[in-house]
């Protein structure tokens, strides 16, 4: 780039990742990019992470803060603004401590947003770990709410208000925080105080993208760690929290958005979309209620049709039986599903014996409609 090379500040942000943090650590202190401050924080972790960040910054000469809270602070969110208030750099990249990166994460980020001024942020696409390390996917950015028309298929840099309208206003679509990095002018001008629980960082992005643009790096240079802790399926309480939580976001972005006609358009599409879905969490407790009362003994193979987040609880009921059940899924053939491989729908496989589950709510209707034309002549539960 050129011989100035400027800070760069490493936020971790820290809390109940034992299992997880050396690896995460190492992965920082092994970027390719040197020039970086590394800031070490613990939100009061019960186990001993604590004692894994001492033993890192006692010998690496990049850190220089250690802050380990008495009492947890309660929303991630607190620890960021922590962190940012301690940084010097340049550029933030807060990196979440169960989460990897590639070593090149911070140089190619960086020259990404060298390469363009007007972004606010630059993301990289991500792998999807296990809690071993282990591959499961590539983060998945289709939907039936837009057509994305292959954009994460290439690096790209667009305006972030239109980033917004046309994707962020359906899902975040920024995988997690571990894949970003800031322009520290930008992020502490946005960066504050909240009480959001499941879509902080979501609201923090709209922010931003809002007055900045947004740059893409298509290589998946960060690894997003899927484990019991990131699982939204919790309880009835922490589902109806994050739907309260997208309405409220949502609401925030129409007023924002009030002379854009194409927003209020997008924006009511996707309060429909949720509010339709509103008992999604109740309907797949039902469905796993069905399926825990099936007679093991009468069923050859349970099949769950769909690699998604209801195969993925459906998967626990399943196991909790005795049962492993096969994941199939055409389009992701090939991928991890909670540990179990994908396999691709094979009209031979289907015996009348066996019992599918469809895992989806928006296409049913349509996954009936296949095994059917599979002449599939078993049971099959669905949502």
């Amino acid at each position: 780039m050129s011989q100035y090379t400027p800070l760069i500040s490493v936020i971790v942000p820290s809390y109940r990742h034992e299992d997880f943090l050396s690896q995460r650590l190492n992965t920082i202190s092994q970027q390719t990019y040197e020039n970086i401050e590394i800031i070490l924080l613990d939100d009061a972790s019960p186990d001993n992470s604590g004692n894994v960040l001492n033993r890192f910054a006692s010998t690496c000469e990049k850190v220089v803060a250690l802050d380990i809270n008495e009492k947890n602070s309660g929303l991630p969110i607190h620890q960021w603004v922590k962190g940012l208030s301690l940084a010097r750099g340049e550029y933030i990249w807060i990196a979440e401590s169960d989460d990897e990166s590639e070593p090149e994460f911070l140089s190619e980020l960086l020259c990404l947003l060298t390469r363009n001024p007007s972004a606010g942020m630059a993301y990289c696409d991500s792998q999807v770990i296990d809690e071993k390390g282990h591959h499961i996917a590539k983060y998945d950015y289709t939907s039936t709410q837009y057509a994305d028309d292959g954009l994460w298929e290439s690096d790209f840099c667009m305006h972030g208000r239109d980033f917004v309208v046309s994707y962020m206003v359906f899902r975040n679509l920024i995988p997690n925080v571990s894949a970003v990095l800031f322009r520290a002018s930008v992020l502490k001008g946005f960066l504050c105080e909240s009480q959001l629980k499941y879509s902080a960082d979501w609201a923090l992005y709209n922010k931003i993208l809002l007055s900045h643009d947004i740059a893409f790096s298509c290589a998946a240079m960060n690894k997003f760690r899927k484990h019991i802790q990131t699982t939204r399926w919790h309880n009835k309480k922490s589902y109806a929290i994050e739907l309260k939580e997208k309405f409220a976001l949502l609401k925030s972005l129409k007023h924002d958005l009030e002379l854009d006609s194409r927003a209020q358009n997008n924006i009511a599409s996707s309060l429909g979309f949720i509010f339709e879905n509103r008992h999604k969490h109740k309907k797949v407790e039902a469905l796993c209620k069905s399926v825990s009362q099936l007679d093991k003994a009468q069923i050859e193979t349970l099949y769950l049709f769909g690699a998604n987040d209801i195969a993925e609880r459906v998967i626990d009921t399943s196991i909790a039986m005795g049962i492993t059940p096969v994941v199939i899924d055409s389009f992701k053939a090939g991928q991890i599903c909670k540990g179990l491989n994908v396999s691709a729908l094979k009209r031979y496989d289907l015996s009348p014996s066996s019992v599918v589950v469809i895992c989806s709510l928006s296409h049913q209707d349509a996954m009936q409609t296949l095994l059917e034309q599979h002449e599939f002549k078993g049971q099959v539960l669905r949502v």
